[in-house]
């Protein structure tokens, strides 16, 4: 019997499977890129329209209410449907309510840059937060659909994540240049010609991700999610002008809480629960999300009252500002590279806990500089220190809650888990607002906003790390 013996690859099959190979890399690169610029104009418009408020007050002849509610209603619808997008993209699949939901965002940013009154402008802000509600998650969906091997799913969401911070950060420098080249209506006409491409795109190069057709859809969560969520945000946007003694905001919060209870009994007898009630029993994840909120109530209440400050008390008009918080935007995209790039070499633990113990000793020494009027370029380096720490905390914290649930249901886990953010984001405005308005002087309230951000940051820090690391040691105790 003749010695059977393997023939050896010829050069032109291993060539053609390099060549397969390159394609399948450069498509997930695409990939990653065309959900992140969606991504990109969902996080940015949270922001960017802050510094367009004087030109619409002069253009539309707004009130100080209705200046309130065009920057309120995006995130308010934003933040209550957030976990519904998360559903509908596991059910319809994440790259169907990727596409309807960044056209219907389009549309509408289309709707806010012609809306010639407030009341249109407000309808339009609110439909445009409906459609980022749909594709964010889905957009996470799809990454992590995309990029199997965990090592490169931890870099593209350190991407991901990096690209979102930037975003947040870099809103009010865009908007600045925006409306003072062009006037308000080209912050909100920039998405129509960059989302179409991002749509055409996404149509054609994005595969469909794993679907969970077989669940039914729970409308009883739905409406308790929607409604805890959303009376939670009007609270949280309502509590700095309104006073913690208003009647509407205690009657929101305790709607909020209600309706909070009302969702955790639903889900306990739900037959397909929109969000399983066994991930709560999940230390790990219960704690990546209670870290998530934690960070975003520090970062946005501390950019919040850094804009003010800059403004107020240096005098520095809407450009200087977002200029000035340049370093910031940088230190968060280098922060979310490294991170990535990192997530070999140190544990989740390690990057989460040294990265929000760095950011949470920034808070104080940039307060303190920028009172005692310190030389910019150290300013700078406390910016780039809180940036940095952030970003190195954020994509462990995602790649930690997705590693936590089924494939199929990773847009529900990123609803929730950013819902809970943008939560958290609007109580750090809230707080900060209450801040500014209460204090005698900018600079107390620099200081009051500070010690809440090192307060979050501290105890998301002391959170993550422990969660962890207690999981991390029992798994090799079994071992």
């Amino acid at each position: 019997m003749a010695d059977c013996a393997l023939a050896p690859l010829s050069p032109a099959t291993t060539s053609t499977d390099d060549a397969a190979a390159r394609r399948i890399a450069n498509q997930r690169r695409l990939t990653l890129a065309l959900v992140a610029s969606g991504m990109f104009m969902a996080v940015l418009d949270t922001t960017i329209v802050n510094v367009a408020l004087p030109a619409l007050r002069a253009d539309l002849h707004a009130s100080v209410g209705g200046l309130a509610w065009i920057v309120d209603a995006y995130t308010l619808s934003f933040a209550a449907l957030i976990l519904a997008g998360g559903l509908a993209s596991d059910r319809f699949g994440a790259k169907t309510v990727y596409l309807w939901g960044l056209a219907l965002f389009v549309g509408a940013s289309a709707a806010c840059g012609l809306a010639p009154t407030v009341g249109p402008l407000i309808v339009a802000r609110f439909v445009q937060g409906m459609g980022a509600a749909l594709f964010l998650p889905a957009s996470l969906a799809i990454v992590r659909s995309t990029f199997e091997d965990p090592r490169e799913r931890a870099r593209a969401i350190a991407m991901w994540a990096g690209i979102a911070s930037v975003a947040a950060s870099i809103g009010p420098v865009a908007g600045g240049v925006l409306v003072d080249g062009f006037g308000w209506r080209s912050a909100f006409l920039i998405n129509v010609p960059t989302g179409l491409a991002a749509l055409a795109g996404a149509w054609i190069v994005v595969r469909s991700a794993t679907r969970s057709r077989a669940r039914r859809f729970d409308w009883g969560g739905q409406l308790a999610s929607m409604v805890a969520l959303g009376a939670l945000c009007y609270a949280a946007i309502e509590l700095p002008t309104r006073g913690p003694a208003s009647r509407e905001v205690w009657v929101a919060a305790l709607v909020a809480g209600l309706a909070a209870l009302t969702l955790i009994a639903v889900e306990r007898r739900a037959h397909d629960p929109m969000v399983p009630v066994r991930w709560f029993r999940n230390r790990v994840f219960v704690a990546m999300n209670l870290a998530g909120t934690l960070v975003y109530i520090g970062y946005f209440g501390l950019l919040f009252v850094l804009s003010l400050y800059l403004h107020g008390e240096l005098g520095l008009n809407a450009r200087q500002t977002g200029l000035t918080l340049l370093p910031l935007a940088a230190s968060l995209s280098l922060g979310n590279l490294l991170s990535g790039k990192l997530h070999g070499r140190f544990s989740a633990t390690q990057l989460m806990a040294s990265g929000l113990g760095l950011a949470a000793c920034a808070v104080p020494a940039m307060a303190a500089l920028l009172e005692a009027h310190a030389p910019w370029l150290l300013v700078y380096g406390t910016m780039v220190a809180f940036g940095m720490g952030t970003a190195l905390s954020v994509a462990p914290m995602i790649s930690t809650v997705l590693e936590q649930v089924p494939a199929e249901l990773a847009g529900v886990a990123s609803g929730l888990l950013n819902a809970l953010r943008q939560s958290g984001s609007l109580f750090g405005v809230a707080i900060a607002g209450a801040a500014t308005i209460l204090a005698p002087h900018l600079s107390v309230a620099l200081w009051v906003v500070g010690a809440v951000g090192f307060t979050t940051y501290a105890i998301a820090a002391m959170v993550a790390g422990t969660a962890t690391a207690t999981t991390a040691s029992k798994r090799n105790a079994a071992r």
